[in-house]
């Protein structure tokens, strides 16, 4: 295994679609699925405020975020582990870069849909029940690279 560098960890996290979230409850590992979007160094992901996530969140902000990536032929593997804390996003122009980011991430036409998900979102900053922005304020970054056991050794981080 061979440790990433800054920029094939940035890679990475401009590349993967998507990522795995996990917190502590009670001492009990709890990892869930989460799309995502990288701006600036920081990612971001949005959540309903309930469910065992919600209470996890509420009990610690303490998470763990790992994303991964292999070659198109399988030989090699690329993964990114970032030890952090949740913060809610409640700054409406920092929530609209994430949103856009998200449309263009997905494949949607942002010039379409912005103004109606941020007419969403500006109405969801007072409804303690409607869907929320976070980010990962990381601690921790580090990366790692292996080939797989079988075919080819390719040379350069995966990218989709």
């Amino acid at each position: 295994m061979q440790e990433l560098s800054p920029k094939e960890i940035q890679t990475v996290l401009e590349n993967a679609r998507d990522g795995v979230l996990g917190f502590a409850q009670n001492g009990v590992p709890y990892c869930i699925p989460f799309g995502f979007v990288y701006i600036d160094g920081v990612v971001y992901l949005s959540m309903f405020p309930r469910g065992r996530k919600w209470h996890c969140y509420q009990e610690s902000r303490k998470v763990c975020f790992n994303v991964f990536l292999w070659t198109d032929d399988r030989s090699r593997w690329s993964s990114v582990v970032i030890d952090g804390e949740l913060e809610m996003v409640n700054d409406i122009n920092k929530i609209e870069s994430v949103v856009k980011a998200n449309l263009i991430k997905t494949g949607m036409d942002a010039d379409r849909y912005l103004a109606s998900r941020m007419q969403y979102y500006r109405k969801a900053l007072d409804n303690p029940e409607a869907l929320k922005i976070f980010k990962i304020n990381a601690i921790q970054t580090g990366g790692k690279t292996m080939h797989s056991m079988a075919g080819k050794q390719p040379k350069e981080t995966p990218t989709p």
